[in-house]
């Protein structure tokens, strides 16, 4: 496994302590109780302008993929190099193209590679598995077309870099090809939520253990939580798979990350975990240095294990 440590500048622990000492930014992310409330919550937080990013020569291009919502994300001078796959954060339940659209404009700016954005089903209106098979769906619709594994990354945030993560279980079940690479953003590793760091970093984190319980009830029975396609951590690995996990070191996620990364370096898959010192969960949406750097990293990574598609 390669584990890299990047340190925080006094910026970036700057705007993380103003960020988690914003009490009316805290509650209207972390307390809504319904999904309806969770959603009103979620279009006021991308209403107030922070998720936005200036990135010149990007054509947005809304399509439907296999019955699946997706918008193409095309630079102006896209390479040939392949596609990345991006799959949006929102704890399955409050999760939108809108809300992953910063990040997936970024991968497309910052790599030169077209990206395709999946706005994957959420609950609890389709509970599990419905996220995941929208995402094999999806996948499969692309080398339908022709593409080749090798020729598509698959890059999710939080909940969607679950579904991500979930990939090899699919591989192994032979249901589809194993792709070039999976990025996590601090990804969903355990859907139980009993590591250590849910604990140790409860007060260091905008995500918390209630807020999660919310989400996941609505999207998973108790009994399913274990399911290798709903938690990354019991997946099956092997040398095929290709990792990058980029996790902030004050979420409360972070020893489920620690511990995916491990299971899948056990497991003979060529692992790297980056952690972001200060960061909390969801850092790369953001407008701090760290998690532009952040960025950076899953764009360089992502395009470095393209190949051109046949």
């Amino acid at each position: 496994m390669n584990l890299q440590y990047f340190p925080a500048s006094d910026a970036d622990r700057r705007f993380i302590d103003a960020l988690l000492g914003d009490r009316a930014f805290t509650q209207v992310y972390s307390t809504p109780q319904s999904a309806d409330d969770m959603r009103d919550a979620t279009r006021a937080i991308l209403q107030s302008g922070g998720f936005t990013v200036d990135a010149d020569g990007l054509t947005v291009t809304p399509c439907d993929i296999a019955g699946v919502p997706c918008e193409w994300i095309t630079p102006a001078h896209a390479s040939s190099r392949g596609l990345i796959v991006f799959l949006h954060g929102g704890g399955f339940v409050r999760g939108s193209l809108e809300l992953g659209r910063r990040n997936a404009m970024e991968l497309a700016a910052l790599s030169g590679v077209t990206v395709l954005a999946a706005g994957f089903r959420q609950a609890p209106e389709h509970r599990f598995p419905a996220a995941s098979l929208d995402v094999l769906a999806v996948y499969r619709a692309l080398l339908e077309t022709g593409r080749t594994s090798d020729a598509i990354v698959i890059v999710g945030e939080s909940a969607g870099g679950c579904l991500a993560m979930t990939l090899p279980e699919r591989v192994a079940r032979g249901e589809c090809p194993m792709p070039a690479g999976l990025v996590g953003l601090c990804p969903m590793a355990d859907l139980r939520m009993d590591s250590a760091s849910w604990y140790v970093n409860a007060s260091r984190d905008i995500a918390t253990r209630d807020m999660g319980e919310r989400m996941l009830s609505l999207y998973i029975d108790d009994k399913d939580r274990a399911d290798p396609l709903a938690t990354p951590l019991n997946a099956r690995f092997d040398a095929r798979a290709n990792l990058l996990l980029c996790v902030g070191a004050n979420e409360v996620m972070l020893s489920d990350v620690e511990r995916l990364a491990d299971h899948a370096d056990r497991a003979g898959a060529s692992v790297t975990l980056n952690l972001y010192e200060s960061m909390a969960h969801g850092f790369t949406k953001f407008d701090t240095p760290l998690a532009r750097l952040a960025m950076q990293h899953a764009a360089q990574w992502s395009a470095a294990r393209l190949v051109s598609p046949s």
